[in-house]
């Protein structure tokens, strides 16, 4: 970056000086009396120094500001001297010598501080003169400190949840795949429940929460299409843990990890989904999930919040649960999400699921508590 900007600053300052010396006299002016050969030569005057400085507008928190100068015109002083103070101290300037970088160019670093800093640059000569190059003492230029963005986020977020970082919510669900082939001893029926309770710390930065919990699948399943097939009782409890980051403002990613006992032994588990939007408002997210014995599952959701203070969503999913043999099941569902108090806000979902049959009905209630 640094050579960057010097050599941009150096080509602009050449091209200033050149446009001065080769600028020729107006074309109506006189043209000057030659001296008279009497006349002693004139002294050669001098170029002046001139300091090229593109000042920053501001200081992200936390980092220290980078100054960048680019000298041109002939270089007689033997120093160029940032002079520096916090932003709104009207003490004494602090001083921090320009050094000369690989690319040709002179930088200094001082620091931002909580509020900013004000500074100028001034050349120092052999005698001790100052001169000025870049603003002055009687009028610094400020350079405030901001916040960085994950800094604003996070300040926004804690305000839109009143400083509510916590949450515990419980949420069941429960789809019925049908009776396949209407067999009348009930024999093949395909459904699942599934029930969890989680709690969830947000911590609004990259890292933008983390969540524990436990959950509980019950599940029938037949082991095949034949007119003996059996069903198969597929059962798991679990705990998991999640975290969810935020990698770009309007991008996240949720990650799970899942151990526990299944009706076969013990299962592992894996999970996650990435969002593109606002998880709290408008947004669209495909993720999936897998879990040993009870199969995969897949699925991509849209979610909207044109009519507030409702949240609503639609999705499609594909999902072996709870550890189907046969085709996979496909499920469409609707949910929507109800503030009842800023704390409280319950949930419910209606669904249709089917694998090789006739669709039948489902759905979920939920309900969750910020504090």
């Amino acid at each position: 970056m640094r050579t960057s900007v010097a050599l941009s600053a150096l080509v602009l300052a050449g091209l200033a000086g050149l446009a001065t010396r080769a600028a020729p006299a107006h074309a109506d002016e006189p043209a000057a009396a030659p001296a008279p050969a009497s006349a002693p030569a004139a002294a050669p005057t001098t170029t002046a120094t001139a300091v090229v400085h593109v000042p920053p507008g501001h200081a992200d928190r936390g980092d220290d500001l980078e100054l960048i100068a680019i000298v041109d015109g002939g270089w007689r002083e033997p120093e160029l001297v940032a002079h520096w103070r916090p932003l709104g101290d009207a003490g004494s300037w602090r001083e921090a010598p320009l050094a000369r970088s690989s690319a040709g160019g002179w930088y200094a670093t001082v620091p931002a501080g909580d509020a900013g800093v004000e500074y100028w640059i001034g050349g120092r000569t052999a005698d001790g003169a100052e001169i000025a190059h870049f603003a002055s003492a009687a009028a610094p230029h400020a350079v405030p400190v901001v916040p960085h963005l994950v800094d604003q986020l996070a300040d926004v977020d804690r305000a839109r949840h009143a400083g509510r970082a916590d949450l515990v919510a419980l949420s069941i669900e429960a789809q019925d795949f049908g009776n396949r082939f209407d067999n009348p001893d009930d024999r093949r029926r395909d459904q699942y429940v599934r029930a969890e309770a989680t709690w969830t710390h947000r911590f609004f930065r990259g890292l933008y929460a983390a969540s524990f919990g436990f959950g509980a699948i019950e599940g029938h399943t037949p082991d095949g299409p034949d007119a003996d097939a059996m069903e198969l009782r597929h059962r798991a409890r679990y705990g998991f843990g999640e975290v969810r980051a935020r990698l770009h403002p309007s991008v996240f990613v949720d990650l799970r990890g899942t151990l526990g006992v299944a009706h076969d032994g013990f299962i592992a588990g894996i999970g996650g989904a990435v969002t593109l939007g606002r998880p709290w408002a408008t947004s669209v997210s495909f993720g999936g999930e897998a879990l040993q014995s009870l199969g995969p599952s897949g699925y991509i959701r849209l979610q909207w919040d044109t009519a507030p203070p409702l949240l609503m969503g639609a999705s499609v999913i594909k999902t072996d649960l709870p550890g189907a043999r046969l085709d996979d099941g496909v499920m469409l569902r609707y949910d929507v999400a109800y503030p009842v108090t800023p704390q409280w806000t319950l949930r419910g979902a209606l669904s249709a699921g089917a694998r090789d049959g006739s669709a039948h009905v489902g759905g979920g209630l939920g309900v969750a508590h910020e504090f």
